[in-house]
């Protein structure tokens, strides 16, 4: 379920011109973030969010939880919302309802050694060995009918095993704001022509908090549209990064 450009200025054309007053009086949210996350995907999406809500005069406060534990919490109204789930989550889920702005993106692109071996999707990676990075829910789901899967601790590491042909492909996931892999990374490796999975990931409420929805959108399309939300992305994903190397 992708939610086109036409649909997102639908929405925001319908809202009131005062319906950010309504949330004039500022109040304490408590959305989850991914306890397991160790990349600048989730400070990107929380940095994002934060931003948002203090423009709403709102106070924004994350609780690091599993991804799974953190969706039941929020369909039970136990949690405010999430920062970054993909758009078909609500579609089996009537508690829950999308906020209809993307705040990120995620794309699985894979990597070889052999540039004759060009699988077009993850059903093709079935009978070849993977290395992949541990951790990361989006790989494991899609890999769960891969036999042959090494998890390793980082990028680097699973670049490392496709250059020594422990593996025949390995996976990386890219984000929005995330710096590019630099050349010397790739070095002797071939990326696919294409992703061989991609994604845009929404915030999600409680629909309790129906109320909140228009202008939580507005501001976020404002902040898409001025860069806003790229600049702080970039910066969630630097951090992330120095933090690794220090």
């Amino acid at each position: 379920m992708q939610l086109s450009a036409p649909r997102r200025m639908f929405l925001i054309g319908l809202l009131p011109a005062a319906s950010r007053q309504a949330w004039a009086a500022p109040q304490r949210w408590r959305f989850a973030t991914d306890s397991n996350d160790r990349s600048g995907l989730a400070p990107a999406g929380r940095a994002v969010l934060r931003r948002a809500f203090e423009r709403l005069g709102q106070v924004l406060e994350f609780e690091p939880l599993p991804l799974r534990r953190s969706l039941r919490l929020t369909e039970l109204g136990q949690l405010d919302g999430e920062p970054l789930r993909i758009a078909s989550i609500v579609d089996r889920r009537p508690q829950l309802l999308l906020v209809p702005v993307a705040i990120s993106r995620v794309e699985v692109w894979g990597f070889v050694g052999d540039a004759a071996l060009q699988p077009h999707d993850m059903a093709e990676l079935r009978p070849l060995r993977v290395a992949h990075q541990r951790g990361i829910l989006l790989l494991e789901q899609l890999l769960s009918e891969v036999a042959r899967r090494v998890e390793t601790t980082s990028p680097d590491d699973v670049l490392r095993l496709l250059r020594l042909r422990v593996v025949d492909i390995g996976l990386l996931t890219l984000a929005s704001g995330q710096a590019p892999l630099r050349p010397a990374q790739l070095e002797g490796l071939v990326p696919l022509a294409a992703p061989l999975y991609s994604s845009s990931l929404y915030p999600v409420l409680h629909r309790r908090h129906a109320q909140l929805l228009p202008a939580l959108t507005a501001v976020l399309q404002e902040m898409e549209n001025s860069g806003e939300s790229d600049g702080l992305r970039r910066k969630a994903w630097a951090d992330a990064r120095d933090g690794a190397a220090a």
